[in-house]
């Protein structure tokens, strides 16, 4: 990725679409696994290695685009209740 500094306002979009749109992927697909899931009232269900892949696919797709908003906003302006930053 290039220096901050040196992006113009058409980078800054390609970055930011690029990062909202893997985000979005990587939401999609965790939504799809977990519909897959059997519903069993009262009944627990183990997370499988790929179910807990795809959850840390969207906690890294979701620090990336906050990283790309933090510097195109600055690291001050997240809410503190703000998930997105987490």
């Amino acid at each position: 990725m290039t220096s901050p500094t040196t992006m113009t306002g058409d980078d800054v979009l390609v970055t930011t679409n690029s990062a909202r749109s893997a985000l979005d992927s990587a939401c999609d697909a965790l939504d799809n696994a977990v519909r897959a899931l059997p519903h069993i009232p009262n009944d627990d269900v183990m997370a499988s290695p790929g179910l807990v892949a795809l959850l840390l696919r969207v906690v890294v797709a979701r620090r990336h685009l906050a990283g790309i908003e933090s510097l195109i906003t600055g690291p001050d302006t997240a809410p503190a209740n703000d998930t997105r930053w987490v």
